[in-house]
């Protein structure tokens, strides 16, 4: 076998090879190659040219046969002819390839070809029919944009065809595929490759040829905007298809584009299973918008079908589609229900309208509250799709709003794939932020009681910052950091133990005194009252005395009218359950917990009964008596098969065992707080600055703040993310600090703390916990200014 070959590149011609794009038999501009196989050895030794295939000579011959023969019955006709020609005329061609081409056989496409090889091979031992750049406009994608208008692919079609077929007709092929394509639509290109395969393999002449491939290549040119086109092709046989349903051409009015109109696979229509996951998103503007919130869960909680399992941080969002209206209330939930898709719609409604009351004047208009299904599952976890009237599952416009997206990938692993696009959901966030404004931005809140009839939150806005370059991405904390000024009314405190001992009304003055200061320069204050010293190896006191030395302050703050009592937040330091809810009862919004729940198996539940009391978790190890001896991090296994994230993607290399080991202890102690019903929204973060840690460990603490609030971790059962968390920091007058400036005495490292407290701020803390709380107001003011988009 030889491997030489001549070459002859589109030989323009003239000839009629069937209908052209009118639809006429007249002549057309056609072109032929031809790649024939010979052994040019001889004349390339000798440098003459009679040894050869002499390419002028056939060119001339070509267009001679063609001219004499004008009239074939198509493109294929025409190929057979002048590639039997050449091979019967010409001994020292061994093998050709002869493809004739034309422009002009379809308004459609400007590459029509035949194909033919003389003498076939054994890999290919049929000749070929190429329809290239075949443009059509079609309903395809994913995307709410895509569903709701057309756009263009482009096609290419490789149809086998026996050795002595002559009358083949392209042409017909061609108008069955446009219709078909484009009074159809897809969800993804895949589906439009295998459907346009199957189509061709229908006509009875592959029927009769069951055996022969037939392959189509789709491209969508506008997926990828810094490509010419990206798509798929595939190979298919007609036998493939046996028992598969027909495939059929809908008419032009049933591909009419009236709606959002996602293709559903047929056996997820009727489903029979009884129970299911789902994913609802909920939104309030009107009236008291976190009272519709909370009582939209206590009536899901309270039917005997379905009940809420997990539910996201709560954002505040600005209007979109209709934007003269109030703020919203966001966030998504995770059900557990017996209903199907379609009745658990009507459930919601029933909440909107009948129990809460909700008025549509207009889409996307002021409401009570909206309860959205975006995701549903069966309980194999595998996705539920609907489409219909009613109802579109997923929801049309999951990836256009950060406000659902954002409290949804809370609630899900980033591994969870979307179930139409098949990219991670998290994914799509990322893009969103990629692409979003400013103003896009959500704040995240905190409830806290309402007082003198108005709502209170604690606000933090954060933004996720992405690398064009390398998608890398981090979540970062822009908005103010919080003062939590130190109100220790007990005699045994590690600095001011006894400094705030006496009668009520010296401690109200000083309390006062302190709020003035902090609102002096800031827009609130954040008071922590402890009735009970947690310094390591302290003595502690009953819980009689922590309430009676803390209670009475609580009270005395909440009903002192010298000052702005709706920008003073209280916080109650205590780790007993007891001691908290009497705080709660007189007036506390914080519970600020510096074991995590581990010393008290009561808290978690107390708090998950008060929704609108917010929750320090903070890390520690052993108890009062023993933490100062558990500082071992480096001896920590962390291979569980699990998988942790930081930055949202694995990269363990990024942060050091210690951090990843105090992220994934607090993480553990978190999930149980969620599993007894404590609201993510709740939940602020403490790393525990000075308990269960060395001076160098919490300094590599206050540097990777961010990373921490950057922490997922995924094992099979569960998935947690400190994602939207905001961090409270305690670095204040601490012992690492006395170690760093020789400061012996506590009050004597202020200045210290100033400073670090600016540091803390810098590297993402959101709460920054202080005993002089007049002068690092001031540096944490600084450090707003200075870090913060404030």
């Amino acid at each position: 076998m030889s491997y030489d070959k001549v070459h002859i590149e589109g030989l323009a011609t003239k000839a009629i090879i069937g209908l052209d794009s009118w639809g006429r038999n007249s002549v057309q501009d056609c072109s032929i190659t031809a790649e024939m196989v010979t052994n040019f050895r001889k004349a390339s030794s000798t440098d003459d040219l009679k040894y050869s295939l002499n390419y002028a000579v056939i060119s001339d011959d070509i267009s001679k046969r063609v001219g004499a023969r004008k009239n074939h019955k198509s493109l294929m006709d025409l190929a057979r002819d002048v590639g039997g020609h050449l091979k019967n005329k010409y001994t020292g061609i061994e093998r050709l390839i002869l493809t004739a081409q034309c422009a002009t056989t379809h308004i459609r496409t400007d590459d029509v070809r035949a194909e033919v090889t003389i003498p076939p091979s054994s890999a290919k031992p049929y000749n070929l029919i190429h329809i290239g750049n075949l443009k059509l406009l079609t309903l395809i994608g994913v995307f709410s944009f895509e569903r709701l208008k057309k756009q263009f692919v482009t096609l290419e079609l490789d149809l086998p065809v026996n050795q002595e077929e002559t009358s083949f007709s392209s042409h017909d092929v061609i108008e069955e595929v446009i219709a078909f394509v484009e009074n159809s639509n897809f969800k993804t290109v895949e589906a439009l490759a295998e459907g346009t395969v199957q189509l061709i393999t229908q006509r009875p002449y592959f029927e009769e040829n069951n055996q022969l491939p037939v392959t189509v290549k789709v491209i969508k040119l506008n997926a990828i905007t810094s490509t010419r086109g990206v798509g798929v092709s595939c190979t298919r046989r007609q036998c493939e298809f046996e028992g598969f349903p027909a495939i059929e051409i809908p008419s032009a009015s049933q591909a009419h584009i009236s709606k959002f109109d996602l293709p559903v696979p047929q056996e997820f229509k009727n489903l029979s299973q009884n129970r299911y996951i789902a994913y609802v998103a909920y939104g309030s503007n009107v009236g008291d918008r976190f009272f519709n919130i909370l009582k939209a869960i206590e009536l899901i909680n309270s039917s005997k079908h379905s009940k809420v399992t997990r539910v996201s941080s709560l954002f505040q969002s600005e209007p979109m589609y209709f934007t003269d209206q109030n703020t919203f209330l966001n966030g998504c939930l995770e059900l557990e229900t017996s209903l199907s898709p379609h009745a658990l719609l009507k459930f919601c409604k029933e909440i909107e309208y009948d129990e809460l009351k909700r008025v549509k004047q207009f889409d996307n208009g002021p409401r009570s509250i909206d309860l959205d299904i975006i995701l549903f599952k069966s309980g194999e976890e595998e996705h539920v799709l609907v489409n219909d009237d009613q109802l579109t599952i997923p929801h049309p416009r999951l990836h256009e709003r950060s406000f659902v997206m954002e409290p949804l990938c809370e609630l899900v692993g980033h591994a969870e794939l979307h179930p139409i696009t098949a990219e991670p959901i998290f994914n799509h966030l990322i893009n969103l932020y990629a692409k979003s404004n400013a103003e896009d931005v959500l704040w995240r809140l905190i409830p806290l009681p309402a007082r003198g009839g108005k709502e209170r939150f604690l606000k933090f806005k954060s933004v996720t910052v992405v690398d064009e370059m390398t998608g890398f991405h981090t979540t970062k904390s822009v908005s103010s950091a919080y003062v939590m000024g130190i109100l220790n009314v007990t005699p045994d405190s590690f600095s001011d133990g006894g400094l705030l001992q006496g009668e009520l009304d010296s401690q109200l003055e000083r309390t006062k005194q302190m709020v003035m200061d902090v609102l002096d320069k800031c827009e609130s204050v954040i008071l922590d009252v402890g009735g009970c010293s947690t310094r390591p190896n302290s003595e502690q006191a009953s819980a009689a005395e922590e309430l009676n030395r803390a209670i009475p302050l609580v009270q005395a703050i909440r009903s002192c009218k010298d000052f702005p009592n709706e920008k003073v937040f209280i916080s109650v330091d205590t780790y007993r359950a007891e001691v908290a809810l009497k705080a709660i009862e007189a007036g506390a919004d914080i519970i600020n917990d510096i074991s995590g729940g581990k010393f008290d198996a009561e808290m978690f539940s107390l708090i998950a009964n008060h929704p609108t009391v917010a929750y320090v978790l903070s890390h520690t190890r052993g108890n009062i008596r023993t933490m100062s001896s558990k500082t071992d991090y480096a001896s920590t296994d962390l291979t569980d098969g699990s998988h942790e994230y930081i930055f949202a993607q694995d990269s363990s290399d990024a942060s050091s065992a210690f951090i990843r080991t105090i992220a994934k202890e607090t993480a553990e102690q978190y999930r149980k707080a969620l599993d007894d019903n404590v609201k993510r929204w709740q939940i602020i973060i403490d790393p525990g600055i000075g308990f269960a840690k060395k001076s160098a460990q919490n300094l590599r603490l206050i540097k990777h703040v961010e990373d921490l609030k950057n922490y997922s971790y995924q094992c099979p059962k569960h998935f947690t993310t400190f994602r939207n968390l905001p961090v409270l920091v305690g670095p204040s007058r601490k012992k690492f600090i006395g170690e760093i400036t020789g400061d012996e005495k506590p009050s004597d490292r202020d200045f210290a703390t100033g400073a670090l407290s600016a540091s803390c701020v810098g590297f993402g803390a959101d709460i920054v916990r202080v005993h002089d709380a007049k002068n690092c107001s001031k540096t944490i003011k600084l450090a707003n200014a200075l870090y913060r988009q404030v």
